[in-house]
C-alpha cells in the first residue's frame, strides 16, 4: 500500500506545471517627442555649422524662446559673417532608429535676414533629458535653402526635405530649383538614401568668388608710393558669366597709377573695370596698379564683383572682397 501511495505522488507530481521564470520586462524606449516649446527653453548640442555658412555657436547651446542669445562680431569681407540670430525654426516627429517610439527632428536658423540651416535629430536619454541623434543634412555646397516646413519621417525612418539651390530674402525673386531628398540612420550617422544627389543648373544663380591680396606700396618715390594689388576671380559652379564688372572703392587719395588698366568707368567716387571672366571651374588672376600720397598710412581698399551677364550669388560673400593697404 505504502509502495503504491508513493508511487501515485510520483505520478501526480510529473503532471503538474512546472514553474517557470519571468523575464523582467524590457525597458521602453523613451519618448523622444519634445515639443517646439520644450526644444525653445532647453539646452541643446547644436552640430559644427558647416564652413560656408553664417557663423553660430555650436556643441551645448542654452536656448530661450526659441531662440539663443548672440555676441555681434564683425567679420571681413569676403567670409563667412557672423549670424545675429540662432532660432528653432520647425520641429517634426517620427521613429528615425525603428525603435518603437518617435524622435523629434527640428531645423535651426543662423540667421542674419536669411542665412545658413540645419536639420538635427533629438530624442531623450535615460535620464529624460535632451540628447542629439546628430545632423540630417544642412545649407551647404550646391544646397543653400531648406524649407522649414518641408521636413517628414516616413513609416520607414526616412526623413525627407525639401532643398534649393539659391535663399531668397526680402524682394527677391530669383528662381530657385527645388528638389526633395531624403535620409536615413546609419551605423549612428545619417546618410542619404533618396533624392537626386547634385543641384540642376540654374541659368540665374552661380557662385563665382572674388578674393584679393594686400595693396604693398613701396618707398616714397617722387611724392607718391607705388604698388599693386592682386585680384583673384575663381567660378565654383552655376552659371558661368563670360566677363566680369570689379568696382573699386579707394580711399581718398588713393589713385590708379601706370597705364595697364582696361577701359575704365568712373561711378561718383568709385571706378569699374571689365574684364574676362576664368574658364568654367578654373580661376584667374588679374594685378592692378595704384598710387598713394608719402604722407598717407594704411587704409582698405574694397572691392565687388557682379558678373556679366548678371546672375545672383549662390553664396552672397562671394562678390566682395577688401585689400589692406600697407
Amino acid at each position: 500500500m505504502k509502495s503504491f501511495a508513493l508511487n501515485l505522488v510520483a505520478v501526480l507530481t510529473a503532471c503538474l506545471p512546472l514553474a517557470v521564470a519571468t523575464p523582467a520586462s524590457a525597458q521602453p524606449p523613451p519618448d523622444g517627442r519634445i515639443t517646439l516649446a520644450a526644444l525653445g527653453e532647453a539646452t541643446l548640442d547644436v552640430p559644427r555649422w558647416p564652413a560656408d555658412g553664417l557663423r553660430c555657436p555650436s556643441g551645448p547651446v542654452r536656448f530661450h524662446d526659441g531662440g539663443a542669445a548672440l555676441t555681434p562680431k564683425t567679420t571681413p569681407d569676403g567670409r563667412p559673417p557672423s549670424g545675429q540670430s540662432l532660432l528653432i525654426l520647425s520641429a517634426t516627429y517620427g521613429d528615425i532608429d525603428r525603435d518603437g517610439a518617435d524622435e523629434t527632428v527640428a531645423v535651426l536658423g543662423c540667421l542674419i535676414e536669411g542665412g545658413t540651416k540645419q536639420i538635427v535629430a533629438y530624442d531623450r536619454g535615460p535620464d529624460g533629458g535632451i540628447v542629439s541623434r546628430g545632423r540630417v543634412t544642412a545649407t551647404t555646397g550646391q544646397v543653400r535653402e531648406i524649407r522649414d516646413t518641408s521636413v517628414r519621417v516616413d513609416q520607414a525612418g526616412v526623413v525627407t526635405a525639401r532643398l534649393a539651390d539659391y535663399q531668397r530674402c526680402c524682394d527677391d525673386r530669383t528662381p530657385q530649383k527645388w528638389q526633395t531628398r531624403g535620409y536615413a540612420l546609419r551605423a549612428g550617422r545619417f546618410t542619404q538614401v533618396s533624392g537626386p544627389t547634385r543641384m540642376p543648373f540654374n541659368p540665374k544663380v552661380t557662385a563665382t568668388r572674388l578674393t584679393v591680396g594686400d595693396l604693398v606700396l613701396g618707398p616714397p618715390t617722387g611724392g607718391y608710393r607705388h604698388g599693386s594689388v592682386t585680384v583673384t576671380v575663381a567660378h565654383r559652379w552655376g552659371a558661368h558669366p563670360g566677363k566680369v564688372t570689379l568696382l573699386f572703392s579707394p580711399p581718398a587719395g588713393l589713385r590708379r597709377s601706370g597705364d595697364r588698366w582696361p577701359p575704365v568707368t568712373t561711378e561718383g567716387d568709385s571706378f569699374s573695370v571689365r574684364v574676362t571672366a576664368p574658364p568654367p571651374g578654373r580661376s584667374v588672376s588679374y594685378r592692378f596698379a595704384f598710387r598713394q600720397p608719402a604722407a598717407a598710412s594704411g587704409g582698405e581698399l574694397p572691392v565687388e564683383l557682379v558678373t556679366v551677364p548678371q546672375a545672383n550669388q549662390a553664396i552672397p560673400w562671394y562678390g566682395y572682397a577688401t585689400a589692406r593697404i600697407r
